[in-house]
């Protein structure tokens, strides 16, 4: 933000011809150089790799929920997508629901149920269900991120195939797919950031004037906000320690234009929190969850590969696997690690490269967190450990600061292969020039080779339909009466949440996990998550009484071993559907048990 790399500076064509051409054939193939064209290019190209590939499960089978169930996330998200136009369509506000919790409900407002990427895919959700707008949301993440990425690096260099690689970087990065891999629309939906840096880059070139990026800011963080409250507040943090690292490195002349820039995004955020206001009033009314401690960033991770991804090297395969694997999501990698340090020494004199060797040394720190793990076992404090302790910050997952050190990488990317930030001297032989090309891109395409090892590994999907024909084919509505409390057990976290989006909210559920911080990892109800003793089955009965919890559902192919003691204390219950229907009527039948009865009932002969 602030070195002067103007765009029309190599002015950027995808078939610039090298060769003497008349200038009626060349302006005939000038539209290949238009931004919006290669920015659709690139979507394209990011999109043909990506979904015949790693996501063509989830392509093939928009209709099943497959994706990450070994954690109760995509079932969540699979409800938040369907909740939303649910609740428009109702009249409901959106954030508080009684069908879930249920009898008493939950407020929803520190609850990420991404309602940006809800409403957005509302047209699929209300033709095809919430199962396929979920999976369609979740393959087309990873390619709309890069696209992302893209603009802003083609913005800032004015080249299409540096900025090409230079998307991918981002997009495709270990925290992204990883991201992918378990569901998280919050996360790999990365797109705002990039948008960001973009709308600054073009202010700075005079693209767009002061009150465009002061309108257009505002609403790219207003949707952050919504999207995603930790990435908003950790965009907020950058952006502040990016503007002192600004005014560090600007020079006399750009500190104006630096400070300048901190006015017009400080009234983009005013706007920003104007129209969060609904959103953020409600957060501030209830009681925020409380997180549980997260491991930050591993020092080994910046430069040993997840494991499985070493290229067959002996060495590499054995640090990344033990005795402490490298932290999930931020494995950066010795080929990127090599692009920050190239471009810091081939360009030393570039002050925008000064701002991004800064400012990813910065975020790196951050993410590193108060005690210097490496390899596993703490090092040493970091002189600055107190800043980790204060109120908004001693929650904070730090290891995910590592997706803003990916953006910057992406845009050092960009910057080293498109070269435009060296000054070359007019009489430097052009042996010089294409030697630096062919070193250049020689590392470009290891990068590419990482990022292509990075993304095609095999995804956690479960083969078999987890949504039981009990749903599907409707049998709820013979069994169930509308908003009956009901209770669902299965060993697929959050099934609950799954099945009564799939039913349309058929039905009001009893437990549901909607964030670690307020359920405690689980998504039933406490007096629901064992059944092993005399005494829980009893405080499971009062349970019933009490929620008046009118059915419970429970999993024929996924049955946990303790769900089968129902029958045991009085409870009746029948095949429908893949599901084991036990009617309650308030627990009327329900009797005391022995241990001895428990036993049989859960292990029979």
């Amino acid at each position: 933000m602030v070195d002067a790399l103007p765009e029309q500076r190599g002015k950027a064509t995808l078939f610039k011809r090298r060769t003497g051409t008349s200038g009626e054939h060349a302006s005939r193939w000038r539209w290949l150089s238009s931004p919006a064209l290669q920015g659709l290019l690139a979507l394209a190209v990011y999109a043909a790799v990506w979904l015949p590939t790693v996501t063509r499960p989830l392509v093939s089978h928009l209709s099943q929920a497959q994706l990450g169930l070994a954690t109760p996330d995509p079932n969540f998200y699979v409800w938040s997508v369907g909740w939303w136009p649910y609740a428009i369509q109702h009249g409901i506000n959106p954030l508080y629901t009684n069908l879930i919790g249920a009898p008493a409900g939950h407020s929803l407002s520190w609850v990420t149920t991404v309602p940006p990427l809800a409403l957005l895919a509302a047209p699929i959700t209300l033709t095809a269900g919430p199962v396929a707008a979920f999976n369609l949301l979740a393959v087309l993440a990873l390619p709309v991120t890069g696209w992302a990425a893209f603009v802003a690096c083609r913005r800032l260099t004015g080249r299409f195939w540096p900025a090409l690689v230079g998307g991918a970087v981002y997009g495709f990065s270990d925290y992204e797919v990883r991201q992918f891999a378990v569901g998280h629309l919050n996360l790999c939906y990365a797109v705002l950031p990039p948008i960001l840096v973009y709308l600054v880059v073009a202010w700075r070139d005079g693209g767009i004037r002061d009150y465009v990026l002061v309108i257009l800011a505002g609403l790219v963080l207003a949707v952050q906000f919504y999207l995603f409250l930790e990435t908003f507040a950790y965009l907020t943090a950058i952006l502040v320690i990016s503007a002192l690292v600004g005014l560090a490195v600007a020079g006399r002349d750009g500190r104006r234009t630096v400070l300048h820039l901190a006015g017009l995004l400080g009234l983009g955020y005013a706007l920003a929190l104007a129209l969060a206001e609904p959103y953020l009033a409600a957060a501030l009314s209830s009681a925020a969850p409380i997180p549980p401690p997260a491991n930050a960033m591993d020092l080994t991770s910046l430069w040993l590969p997840a494991p499985g991804r070493n290229l067959g090297i002996a060495w590499l395969a054995s640090a990344a696997t033990g005795p402490h694997k490298v932290t999930a999501d931020c494995s950066v990698g010795i080929p990127l690690l090599a692009v920050m340090i190239a471009l810091a020494v081939t360009s030393w004199r570039s002050r925008l490269v000064w701002f991004l060797t800064g400012m990813f040394v910065v975020i790196i720190v951050g993410a590193l967190g108060p005690v210097v793990d490496v390899n596993g076992t703490p090092e040493f404090t970091v002189p600055w450990h107190g800043v980790f302790s204060l109120p908004f910050v001693r929650n904070a997952y730090l290891g995910r600061l590592v997706l803003f050190a990916y953006l910057i990488l992406a845009l050092a990317t960009a910057l080293l292969l498109a070269d435009v930030t060296r000054q070359w001297h007019p009489t430097r032989r052009p042996l010089a020039r294409y030697w630096s090309l062919a070193w250049r891109w020689s590392l470009g395409a290891l990068v590419v080779a990482f990022g292509v090892l990075n993304a095609s590994g095999p995804l956690p999907l479960e083969p078999q339909p987890t949504v039981p024909a009990f749903v599907t084919d409707g049998d709820y509505h013979r069994l169930l009466t509308p908003g009956e409390i009901v209770l669902v057990i299965s060993r697929v976290p959050n099934a609950g949440m799954l099945w009564q989006a799939a039913s349309g909210f058929g039905w009001r559920l009893t437990g549901g996990l909607l964030n670690r911080g307020f359920d405690n990892n689980s998504d039933l109800p406490p007096a629901a998550q064992r059944l092993r003793t005399p005494l829980e089955i009893e405080q499971f009965e009062a349970f019933v009484r009490a929620d008046h919890i009118g059915a419970i559902l429970v999993d024929a192919r996924q049955t946990p071993a303790w769900a089968r003691v129902f029958g045991a204390f009085g409870l009746t219950g029948h095949l429908d559907g893949g599901v084991f229907v036990y009617p309650t009527n308030d627990c009327r039948t329900c009797h005391v048990v022995t241990r001895p009865q428990i036993r049989a009932a859960r292990f029979p002969s």
